[in-house]
């Protein structure tokens, strides 16, 4: 089953920017059908639990903190990363179904996690804001 941060619980909502604080997961059975799981859990680690007790074995994210990216990795929960901007569940799911989206790991992870913070306080890591990948938007 996959999990996706959402905005609303409906089907044509689109992708909530940070994983951990989103209000909103839908939840994709191997069939395809989405159900809407209400997020009252306090942090990252919660969440991450809460998925490994009900079976998740993959998450869709747009931005998410490298404490929760370590945790899934532990404990064996594939993470996909959406694509920027304002993405539809709908399409995080055919395209995920198509294995179109990039499957984020601990090789590529710096590309993928904690992009808002590198993003908005420019020096937070030391030594890493020399970073011309060339695609600045």
């Amino acid at each position: 089953m996959t999990a996706i941060p959402v905005k609303t619980d409906k089907e044509e909502s689109a992708v909530a920017p940070l994983f951990g604080k989103a209000k909103w997961f839908a939840l994709i059975d191997d069939e395809g059908a989405i159900s809407f799981w209400h997020n009252e859990l306090k942090s990252g680690r919660e969440v991450v639990n809460h998925f490994q007790a009900v079976g998740i074995t993959r998450v869709v994210f747009q931005d998410m903190g490298g404490n929760p990216f370590m945790l899934l990795s532990r404990a064996g929960i594939g993470c996909y990363y959406s694509g920027e901007g304002r993405v539809l569940l709908k399409d995080a799911v055919a395209r995920l179904q198509k294995d179109e989206l990039i499957e984020v790991t601990q090789q590529n992870m710096a590309e993928y996690v904690e992009r808002s913070q590198r993003h908005s306080k420019g020096d937070h890591h030391e030594g890493h804001e020399h970073h011309d990948h060339g695609h600045h938007h």
